[in-house]
């Protein structure tokens, strides 16, 4: 048979095909849907959950951990059989592990998957949809909330929620997206201090759903102060599953949180005084250098216009964030280093002009004694006389166990407080997705998915530049000069064997363990619910699924013994750059910069 008739008849067989499910989605009633109950009167209540359609046109009831799956309130849109027997919709039935619901002559398959062991976080928005949150990363939509334990106890005595909102960078982009909520009133949950505002982590780009809580446990287990706090949820959202999340603290000023003075407090009390009660703080005018490009320019700030007052004084509390360059005009106030080092202010969020130069003053000043070969910067100031060592050992020694590219670029948090030590503290931990030889990006030459190398403490800064490309800047990171100093590096090897190795030890063996098998069956159904593995089938997810947690459990475990080993001592980069490609790249950095520093600052003249 000549190829050109076998074409033929390959794009006929294809052709019927198409027209062979195109009639079978034709013949079934889209209107026809089916949503699922516990204890609940009616299909309008808030723990109610809709199936959820598969990709070989079967469905799937998504069930949270607390609900028992043989006493199921069912509701349907249209008159129907169960499993071949009539039904009245709204009563209780078993719906066993699959069966087929019958309506209109359409017979649709259906599957129910069970989650068990985590907590359960139902949201009913306001509009009824997503739509609005979604378009806009920064709109804020009320609803409802319920959120229970894994054996259905409620968490929260109101149900009112003050807002669901998008939150993060990168994870922003994915389809299963990250989000912020806000309560009416504190709420101690799943056993966590108690507070309004919440983070439901995603963890999208990790499929063992594993990494953020074991590093954020691991850190707050070797004493690293304000780790976040974190459970396991399955989240539903107007009645759709919508996956497998970590619910976290969010990192902010707060007694139970980050407990430094509170400066956004006496920075509102004075507008308030001067423009009265009404006055919104997002409508204050914001001074200095900023703009889309502000991030590419060194040494400059931006600062919100708080009037005149004897209580605007930078006495007080301090939270700052590293971030990419084209990510700093996305925050209100900020500061760039003079290495090129862009800060975000997480509190005080509307620092005012003499907050922000203090605050970029101080951290100038560090900088410039780090990058130093003595230490010391032109006043003579130690790095060790500013920072709280033991912090940044501590911080260091995790990062550098999960081997995160991100460490000194972003989601990097410092905080400092004039009204105690007016030390700079490194931490909380934040943001380990694509940690733990999760990354197979490569960057100046490093392998981040070789347990046994070092990164982190090599690291160079990189950012967006004006032309939108990634351009790593050859400048070295905070970390990168500080594992330079042979007294940082016997610190390192002090916090390792004073605490952070056994944390991290324990968070590779029974505590990785316990933490996978509580997950197990919630990290089942998201998969299934994504279809992450490309497979919906409960047992080919379970085989991928567990690789992943096996190979991440090797690979922790595996640079936990080489850096027990290795620490102690500075590292020499096994990276060697070509002199002569060294050479050429450095001067067209160089070359880019400079080109790139005019255009800024046109820009900035002419905004």
């Amino acid at each position: 048979m000549s190829k050109k008739i076998t074409s033929v008849i390959l794009a006929l067989i294809m052709a019927l095909s198409c027209c062979c499910v195109a009639f079978f989605n034709a013949s079934a009633d889209a209107s026809f849907t089916v949503t699922a109950g516990f204890e609940v009167e009616s299909a309008d209540a808030l723990q109610t959950v809709d199936w959820f359609p598969g990709e070989d046109g079967s469905y799937f009831f998504f069930i949270p951990s607390y609900w028992d799956a043989a006493e199921l309130n069912v509701w349907t849109s249209a008159p129907a059989q169960i499993n071949g027997q009539d039904f009245e919709s709204g009563s209780v039935i078993d719906l066993g592990e699959s069966g087929t619901i019958t309506s209109g002559g359409t017979e649709y398959k259906y599957t129910v998957v069970c989650s068990s062991g985590v907590g359960t976080v139902f949201i009913n928005t306001q509009s009824g949809s997503l739509d609005s949150v979604h378009a806009d990363k920064n709109y804020k939509e009320p609803g409802e909330i319920s959120i229970r334990n894994a054996g259905g106890k409620e968490q929260t005595k109101s149900t009112v929620l003050e807002y669901i909102k998008g939150r993060g960078n990168a994870s922003w982009n994915a389809e299963k997206k990250p989000y912020n909520i806000k309560l009416d009133k504190k709420a101690g949950i799943l056993g966590m201090e108690s507070s309004k505002k919440w983070c439901l982590i995603a963890n999208d780009d990790d499929r063992t759903l594993m990494r953020n809580a074991m590093v954020y446990n691991a850190a707050a287990d070797a004493g690293l102060e304000y780790s976040p706090e974190n459970a396991p949820v399955d989240l539903f959202i107007n009645g759709e599953y919508r996956g497998a999340y970590l619910l976290t603290s969010k990192v902010e000023v707060a007694s139970k949180r980050i407990n430094v003075k509170d400066l956004d407090e006496v920075n509102e009390e004075i507008c308030v005084e001067q423009y009265g009660e009404d006055f919104d703080m997002d409508t204050i005018k914001i001074g200095g250098v900023y703009g889309k490009y502000a991030g590419l320019l060194e040494g400059n700030c931006k600062y919100a216009e708080i009037p005149e007052s004897e209580k605007n004084t930078a006495d007080g509390g301090y939270v700052l964030e590293m971030e990419i360059a084209n990510r700093y005009s996305g925050d209100l106030t900020g500061f760039v280093s003079n290495d090129g080092q862009p800060f975000v202010m997480k509190s005080p969020e509307y620092a005012s002009q003499a907050q922000m130069e203090f605050i970029s003053g101080y951290y100038q000043r560090f900088e410039d004694a780090v990058k130093s070969e003595d230490g010391k910067n032109a006043d003579g100031e130690s790095y060790t006389d500013l920072i709280d060592t033991e912090s940044f050992a501590k911080y260091y020694t995790i990062s550098e166990w999960t081997s995160n590219m991100d460490t000194g670029l972003t989601s990097t948090y410092f905080y400092l407080d004039t009204t105690k030590d007016g030390l700079l503290y490194a931490g909380p931990v934040w943001d380990y997705d694509i940690a733990l030889g999760n990354n197979g990006d490569a960057r100046y030459g490093l392998d981040y998915t070789d347990p046994e190398q070092f990164t982190v403490c090599f690291g160079r800064q990189y950012r967006n530049t004006v032309f939108g490309t990634l351009d790593v800047d050859e400048k070295p990171t905070v970390f990168n000069y500080l594992c330079q100093k042979e007294d940082f590096a016997a610190e390192c090897k002090t916090q390792w064997d004073g605490s952070v190795y056994e944390a991290v030890s324990a968070w590779c063996g029974d505590n990785f363990n316990e933490y996978a098998d509580t997950i197990y069956d919630s990290a089942i159904m998201n998969h299934i619910r994504w279809n992450t593995f490309r497979t919906q089938n409960s047992e080919e997810v379970g085989i991928a699924y567990s690789d992943r947690v096996s190979a991440l459990k090797v690979f922790a475990s595996t640079r936990a013994e080489f850096l027990n080993a290795n620490l102690g001592k500075v590292q020499e980069n096994p990276v060697q750059t070509n002199f002569f490609t060294g050479i050429l790249k450095k001067i067209g950095t160089g070359i880019n910069n400079a080109f790139e520093k005019m255009i800024v600052l046109f820009h900035l003249e002419n905004k």
